[in-house]
């Protein structure tokens, strides 16, 4: 069966997971847009001037308001900013997680194991993700070089207009790149899980020949997601352009959609990682010569079964 069809047969199975992760994104999002509001709402003065963004961006209310209360707004924008690197640290956390309900037949979802799953393979996913990282910055950063060293050598020769397409198509190519080093970054923390392996940068040269061998089977499927994520995007655009967000039923609807948008970005997510799963299950693999000894077993536990609360599902192997 195709991966992709067993993979989102298993997310409709995991609405607890779904639901796990989305709130905790909810959580970490409300961090910043509460504290973000209640300033919003002692600065604004009464001012209808807000009223006008309600109908679209406006940048002299927004530069106007800035200048007279930025001090007190920016200590809650570097709230913001500090969300992005602790939301994708919770991502590299959760993969374990993930990983490991794909593992599980039955529909029931664990908690506890999950937890126990994010916890066990942190490690060495975060050793993977300070490796896929040298290898984006290192190989994709490349293109954005050459582009801008050959925009600057023909500069010249061609117009304003000649030098953007130039400097667009580089930049296509550092998104290829971009792209398809994340995803054998994907595909090696599958590699890591299911081997027991902990060598991070054997861990990604093993897969990278995996998804090289099976690009349409691997990086196919990746930007067959990439282009569903950027669909919803497009149809929040569409709607948010048909309803006029001027009065408090119309603001609930947009927000509900936003969040419909965040759960289904949220969904994609986790069904992206469980393609790659049963992807790697069903491809022919490389000659993997992880350690001179057998890995450790999957259904290995963590802690000792008496004190399983699930005996009957698999747990991580040990560490």
């Amino acid at each position: 069966m195709n991966a992709l069809t067993v993979s989102f047969r298993h997310l409709f199975r995991s609405g607890r997971l779904i639901w796990l992760l989305y709130g905790i994104t909810l959580v970490l999002g409300l961090v910043a847009a509460l504290p973000f509001f209640n300033a919003l709402k002692v600065e604004d003065q009464d001012s209808p001037a807000f009223l006008t963004l309600l109908d679209g961006f406006n940048y002299t209310v927004y530069s106007d308001f800035m200048h007279r209360s930025g001090r007190a707004i920016a200590p809650l924008l570097s709230v913001g900013r500090w969300l992005g690197p602790v939301y994708l640290l919770l991502s590299v956390f959760w993969a374990g997680g993930i990983l490991m309900r794909f593992t599980q037949t039955g529909p029931r979802f664990d908690l506890g194991t999950f937890w126990q799953a994010c916890s066990h393979y942190f490690g060495r996913f975060m050793r993977l993700f300070g490796v896929t990282s040298l290898f984006v910055l290192a190989g994709a950063g490349i293109w954005l070089v050459a582009g801008t060293l050959v925009s600057i050598a023909l500069s010249d020769l061609f117009t304003e207009r000649g030098l953007f397409w130039i400097g667009l198509g580089f930049f296509g190519l550092f998104v290829l790149t971009a792209t398809l080093l994340l995803c054998i970054g994907d595909f090696a923390k599958v590699l890591m899980f299911r081997e027991d392996e902990r060598n991070a940068f054997r861990a990604f040269g093993q897969a990278g020949r995996l998804v090289l061998r099976n690009l349409g089977r691997t990086y196919g499927l990746y930007w067959l997601l990439i282009l569903t994520g950027t669909g919803l995007f497009a149809i929040y655009f569409l709607i948010d352009d048909l309803i006029p967000m001027r009065n408090w039923p119309t603001i609930l609807l947009m927000f509900l959609v936003q969040q419909a948008l965040v759960f289904g970005r949220v969904a994609l997510k986790v069904g992206w990682l469980g393609t790659a799963y049963f992807q790697y299950e069903q491809l022919p693999r490389p000659s993997l010569r992880l350690r001179s000894i057998a890995p450790a077993p999957l259904t290995e536990p963590v802690y000792s079964p008496a004190t399983n609360p699930n005996p009957h599902e698999p747990q991580a192997p040990s560490a």
